[in-house]
Parts: C-alpha cells; structure tokens; sequence
C-alpha cells in the first residue's frame, strides 16, 4: 500500500520551487501569476507556455522503499526536436545536496487517464533527499507522489541561495532541447551552485515586453539572467525594448545583479552573412547596454559573452537544428555561466563580484596559485 500524496500548493514537508505566484495562485503548477492573465498585457502564448512548469522542482526526504508517481498533462509532447521524455518527462535525482540523477518518467501515452511510473521499490529504508524536475513543454494537470505508508516524510535540504537566480529568455532557456529536464543549463546551474532557479524562458516568445520586466521585479531575486534576444526579428527590434526591460528591472531592484549574455555561435553563422550581422548586430545592442549601465555607475551589472559559451568550434556539436542546444551544448553553457554566477548569486555577500566572465576566471587561477 501507498500513501498517494497530491501535489499542489506544496505538500507538507514537500516543496515546491520555481514558482514565485504558488500561493497566490492557489497551488496551481504555473510560472505566471493569473492576475498577469486577467490584465492582457501579455501574448496569448506567453501566457500559455507560462502554464508550463519548466524548471519547476518538487523536493523533499523520506526513507521510503518505494516512489511512483501519477500525472496527467494538458497534451502529448509533439514537438519535432524534442524527444516525448525531453518534452514532457519528469527527472529524479536523488541525495542532496549534491544530487545525483536516478531516472526519468515515460511521457503520458494517453492525456485523459495519463500515467503512473515508478522509480523504484523494494530498496533498502533510508533517509534520502529526492527532487523531481518537472516537464519542460507539457501542463501538469494532476501529479500525485506515491511513498509508504510508513514512510516518514521531512523537510528538504535547504539551498544554499534561497533567494533565487532568476533566467529570462527564449525555448533555449525554457529547455529546448534538453534531453530531460534535468539537462537545461539552468537546472544544472541549481544543483552545482546549489542555488534555487526561476526559468522564465517562453518558446519563440521571449521578447521584453515591459509587462514581464514588471513581474520579474516581483520576485525578490539572487540575480537576474537576460538571456533573451534571437526570438527578436532583428537587431533594431532588440534595442528597441532591451535597454528599457533592463531600466524597469533596475529601478524596481536596485543593486540586485543582472546578468546580460549575449547570443551564442550558431552553426549556420559561417555560411549566412545575413544572420551574422542579425546576430552580431544584436551582440552590440546587448554590449552597449551593458557599457551605458556601467558608465552610469550601475556596479551591479554585468556581461557574459555567449560566444565564450558556445563558440564556432563547439557549434558542430553543440545543438539538435542549428538553434537549440542538445545536452553538449547546455553543459557548455551552465559551466560557462557557472564562474559568474557563483561570484554574483553564490557569493555576492563577499562584495568580490567581477564584471565579465573572464575576469572571474583570471581571479580563480590566481587563487589557485595561492593556495
């Protein structure tokens, strides 16, 4: 017998990350508050994707034997370059705080009576932390967690930074094309940092409107990460709402960090000079805002070049169509940002924060020598 515990709103000692309107949505598995439904400043679409729990965990400890999950979603994955469990599975890992990757659920094979899974059964009792990552591109209607009976149920281990970083960008932060939740650059980011996440990344509609800079301002963040840029037609409709997303957010949070990335190498870069200069041309809008902050006395801004993330060398291996990035190419990313955002998020309270990348490695290698 199990004890089948429904997922919403937080379950007791379970917990829910992720979701920065959980309460005042009423335990409902969605990254945008209703009120931004009911106000219309926002795409049908973002609105939609925004039901979609990307980046959302579910964690907490239990010394169950056993661990089964039921969940019913809104629809069957259908996307072209994603796998079903890449678009609708559910990843767990177990023992925190350094967890490590157990498994993944089957996507639904039917939306009405949608499925049940199990991890595991029948392993010895111990006390585990376990934490679920929950579909990148599916809503989650129901999710019920299945564990003993007489199992006992405790509080997760906190994270290191609960004030979370928070990522905004396109279907490449959203997770297109992880193989499995777990893979985004942004997950991987929370479990080696050890840092809770919020990922505002909207499939093809990542696109600074001044509504989503307001809501992001509502949450009381580590640091924010601009990753937004390609789901803009060019580099004239970038500069357009970019430097006023990044105004917005810093007039509502002042001294909060902000990291801007610029748009990774693609692969067809070498061979179109047209989406070259799209593309660098949206490089020097990002840099020139980053550089103007700076000239105005904004220390708590700062810049990371995608092409130290994603380079021309990498590009070959690093994506499924060109665009999105495979798990090679979300790796190069988390540990590309991981420097950064462990100087800005991590380890702000030590007041050490560099402002590019390369600084922050150059200051690693000499504490190495130093130690």
């Amino acid at each position: 017998m199990l004890n089948w515990i429904a997922v919403s709103g937080g379950s007791g000692r379970m917990r829910i990350h992720g979701l920065p309107w959980l309460e005042e949505n009423g335990g409902r598995l969605a990254r945008l508050p209703e009120r931004a439904e009911a106000a219309g400043r926002l795409p049908n679409k973002v609105l939609a994707l925004g039901r979609m729990p990307s980046g959302v965990r579910l964690r907490f400890a239990s010394t169950t034997t056993t661990l089964r999950i039921r969940a019913r979603y809104l629809q069957l994955p259908s996307m072209l370059d994603m796998s079903t469990i890449g678009h609708s599975g559910i990843d767990l890992y177990v023992d925190g705080p350094e967890e490590k990757y157990w498994g993944t659920s089957a996507a639904a094979a039917e939306v009405d009576s949608g499925y049940e899974h199990c991890f595991f059964e029948g392993i010895a009792a111990a006390r585990r932390s376990f934490t679920l990552y929950l579909p990148t591109y599916n809503e989650v209607v129901e999710l019920d967690i299945g564990i003993d009976t007489d199992a006992e149920l405790f509080e997760p281990v906190p994270y290191a930074v609960e004030q979370p970083v928070v990522f905004y960008g396109s279907s490449i932060t959203q997770g297109a094309c992880a193989s499995r939740p777990g893979n985004n650059y942004a997950a991987i980011l929370s479990r080696e940092l050890r840092c809770d996440i919020v990922n505002m990344g909207f499939d093809g509609s990542g696109r600074g409107e001044s509504a989503m800079s307001e809501l992001l301002a509502d949450i009381d963040a580590s640091c924010y990460v601009l990753d937004f840029h390609v789901n803009l037609s060019t580099a004239d409709e970038l500069e357009s709402v970019y430097e006023p997303f990044y105004r917005i957010l810093r007039t509502k949070r002042p001294g909060t960090p902000i990291v801007m990335a610029t748009p990774y190498v693609q692969s067809c870069e070498r061979f179109n000079l047209e989406a070259a200069r799209r593309l660098n041309g949206m490089r020097e809008v990002i840099e020139g805002t980053y550089k103007r902050a700076r000239l105005q006395g904004d220390k708590a801004v700062f810049l990371v070049d995608g092409r130290e993330l994603i380079n021309e060398e990498a590009a070959a291996d690093a994506y499924v169509d060109g665009l999105h990035p495979n798990d090679i190419g979300f790796r190069r990313i988390a540990d590309g940002m991981k420097g950064i955002l462990s100087e800005v998020a991590v380890h702000r309270s030590r007041g050490c924060a560099h402002n590019r990348i390369g600084d922050v490695d150059k200051e690693r290698k000499v504490e190495k020598k130093v130690e």
